[in-house]
């Protein structure tokens, strides 16, 4: 008889561990509490449109999403985008083409000579750190979880190239702030982003787990209220109202951390004092599809806090594949930070898009009367929050991971984006069929 496996969690990591475990000969069941997989790689097609209201692209470094996306026949879908970040600075947009990196660096006038004579130096951390910033774990940095970014960019490179390079960068891309995120965050992004292109599906970035969901059964409106583990694991879970409890021989919970740490059952003191200290930091998202594209040329634009104190992110989602918006129509996406978010989390959906709108007007211009369709996304954890501190600990976490229980555990919290998320769903996954393999076995020869 084949091994039964239950996965919590419909995103990334827990459809992927289920798609790896199918493989391998098990009989998976993904139980997901939403209506919908894919968690923060939502994508919604509304109107013509497709809206991006989480994840927002991939990047060449992410190997194993790229094997998977070839394993699953979607290399069709898939498109290179030559990305050009714009930066503003006193009423002007300074373009860094990811193309040309070094060329644009030497070109902007967004910065001083002196600071770009500064920034050589940055080289040598860079190499220090290339092959050990991976997606399996932040911890292998813990040599930089020192100081943060604002204390090792200024000491280093200057006030300048903190506050228009260093801190666009993380809080565009992680909404993280310089003054907490460690020294490690900026140079691991950094790494990941040393490529000319960046990679976008046609159909939306929640393409790969909806493939995935096709093809390993999903319950869907199904919440996991327990795990128990012994010689199996024990299931209750509840739907439409009704809780029932169902035995498995294998069980990965793939859920955000404060989740997490509420269902796993074999947790050790130190893993649950990790999972409790960790904070999420919250998004509201505006996506908006506009009767004619903008002007603006930048697929991304990151505004500096000085610049703009709780705007983040804009993106040209319509410039990253075809297919995103109707023929001359545009598609734009708009990322607060945390603090902005939390303050008008609750705020109805109108009165967001118009100040949303309103702070984005000095860099894309007045876009409101344009607006065909939109979607206002609130994530209450989008991301972890990055301290100082943080990889040093995710060492003690690691460490007291028993590779040898019924039970395993995956998300993308010990690192960043979808390629951290399909990592650690193809890690649990073969930790988790050794185990019920080798049980099977004994099983086996206990019977003879």
């Amino acid at each position: 008889m084949r091994p039964r496996i239950a996965v919590v969690g419909g995103g990334l990591t827990g459809l992927t561990a289920a798609w790896r475990l199918q493989s391998a000969g098990c009989a998976v069941t993904v139980f997901e509490r939403t209506a919908a997989v894919g968690g923060r790689t939502r994508s919604i097609r509304q109107d013509g449109f497709i809206f991006d209201v989480g994840a927002i692209t991939m990047l060449p470094t992410y190997v194993r999403i790229g094997l998977l996306i070839e394993e699953l026949g979607l290399a069709d879908h898939l498109h290179r985008v030559v990305p050009v970040i714009g930066i503003p600075r006193a009423g002007t947009i300074h373009q860094l083409d990811l193309a040309h990196p070094l060329k644009s660096l030497l070109a902007t006038q967004l910065i001083s000579g002196a600071t770009k004579l500064r920034m050589l130096k940055l080289l040598v951390p860079m190499i220090r750190t290339w092959h050990l910033s991976t997606y399996e774990t932040l911890s292998t940095l813990a040599a930089f979880d020192q100081e943060t970014i604002a204390a090792f960019t200024r000491r280093r490179y200057g006030e300048e190239f903190h506050e228009f390079i260093a801190g666009p960068i993380i809080s565009g891309n992680t909404l993280n702030s310089t003054e907490c995120a460690p020294a490690g965050e900026l140079l691991w992004m950094l790494r990941q982003y040393a490529a000319p292109y960046l990679l976008a599906f046609d159909q939306g970035i929640n393409l790969l787990a909806e493939s995935l969901a096709a093809r390993v059964p999903v319950q869907f409106a199904a919440e996991v209220l327990a795990v128990e583990a012994s010689h199996q694991v024990t299931v209750r879970i509840k739907t439409g109202g009704t809780e029932r409890v169902e035995s498995f021989d294998g069980c990965v919970i793939a859920l955000p951390p404060p989740q997490l740490a509420a269902l796993s059952c074999d947790l050790t003191a130190r893993q649950r004092s990790f999972l409790a200290a960790l904070e999420p930091l919250c998004s509201v998202n505006l996506h908006v599809g506009l009767a004619r594209a903008p002007a603006a040329t930048e697929t991304f634009i990151l505004p500096p806090r000085s610049e703009q104190a709780y705007l983040t992110t804009i993106v040209m989602d319509h410039l990253k594949a075809p297919g995103r918006a109707p023929t001359g129509k545009g598609v734009v996406s708009f990322f607060l930070s945390d603090t902005w978010s939390r303050e008008h989390f609750d705020r109805p959906d109108l009165e967001l898009k118009a100040k949303i709108l309103a702070m984005a007007a000095p860099f894309i211009g007045d876009v409101s009367q344009d607006v065909e369709s939109y979607v206002v996304q609130r994530w209450p954890y989008a991301i972890i929050k990055s301290r100082v501190g943080l990889y040093r600990a995710m060492r003690d976490y690691e460490a007291d991971l028993d590779a040898h229980s019924r039970v395993q555990i995956g998300g993308d919290f010990l690192s960043m984006g979808m390629e951290a998320a399909v990592t650690s769903g193809e890690k649990v996954a073969s930790r988790l069929h050794r185990v019920v393999s080798s049980s099977k076995r004994e099983e086996v020869n206990h019977a003879r």
